[in-house]
């Protein structure tokens, strides 16, 4: 599932400038040089460094065969926004990134991937762990930007998004059996206004509030079930063994061979 979410991750990458690679294991070999790499491909890149197939053959030299037997486990992609490049380190190998404009098409292209991926392999989706997909979608606004909201373009591409995802949506809803929930969130920005709070040197400190303000519950440890049975079984064994032993002392019966009446006989005839 790691990989599938990796995927997502990699959809605001394909606008910059210089793709590089600051840390990978010795299994994943990226050849020093400058060969290009379109951005729509860099999902492929990941991919295909993490031991997946691609649909489209990646025929980019940057990117050798490596150990096929061990791959690496994780993969993360930091996108830096405003900047064409990086001073980097002198060790870390750097591609040039070929500007197309196909952000939005690549989103589209990693939906499809991650539903073809999960109906190829469908025992990713039958385990018993809750899965968990976040993916954020930015291509859409990339062309509001460059071509105004009013566009054709932007209207066309959000009837392309809107159809799009409901396929996605049927694709995932049926490879888990009905058994999942597809959501869509529609944000228009992510901006917050900044909000500037002052306070004066004459300002008294406010008393701090005691007790519950929420009037929340206690919060208990995970292992206060298993202490309130132990504490209440062995109490009540307790309390029954008390009586038991009592209840048979109060009726408890010696007879001529008891200790008790052999020791009382013994006075009296001395006596």
């Amino acid at each position: 599932m790691a990989a599938l979410a990796l995927l997502a991750l990699l959809l605001p990458g394909v606008l910059g400038n210089e793709f590089s690679v600051l840390r990978s294991p010795e299994s994943v070999v990226f050849r020093d040089g400058k060969w290009p790499i379109p951005g729509d491909r860099i999902p492929d890149v990941a991919a295909l460094s993490m031991g997946f197939s691609v649909e489209e053959d990646l025929s980019w030299p940057g990117l050798a065969v490596g150990n096929l037997f061990l791959r690496p486990r994780a993969t993360v992609l930091v996108t830096v926004k405003g900047v064409d490049s990086l001073a980097l380190l002198k060790n870390v190998v750097s591609y040039p990134l070929e500007n197309v404009d196909l952000l939005f098409l690549s989103e589209l292209q990693v939906l499809h991937d991650i539903s073809n991926l999960l109906s190829r392999h469908k025992h990713l989706a039958k385990d018993h762990s809750p899965d968990l997909y976040s993916l954020e979608l930015a291509g859409l606004d990339e062309i509001g930007k460059r071509y105004g909201e009013d566009s054709q373009q932007f209207k066309d591409a959000s009837q392309i998004l809107t159809d799009f995802l409901q396929k996605f949506a049927d694709e995932m809803y049926n490879l888990y059996g009905g058994n999942a929930v597809v959501e869509v969130v529609t944000v228009k920005a992510f901006d917050t206004p900044l909000v500037r709070k002052t306070r004066t040197v004459l300002q008294t400190k406010s008393k701090a509030v005691k007790g519950n303000l929420y009037n929340l519950a206690h919060r208990y440890s995970a292992n206060y079930a298993v202490v309130f049975n132990i504490v209440l079984w062995l109490m009540l064994g307790i309390a029954l063994a008390v009586i038991i032993i009592s209840y048979g002392l109060w009726n408890i019966d010696p007879g001529y061979d008891g200790i008790v009446y052999r020791m009382t006989n013994q006075k009296i005839r001395m006596d």
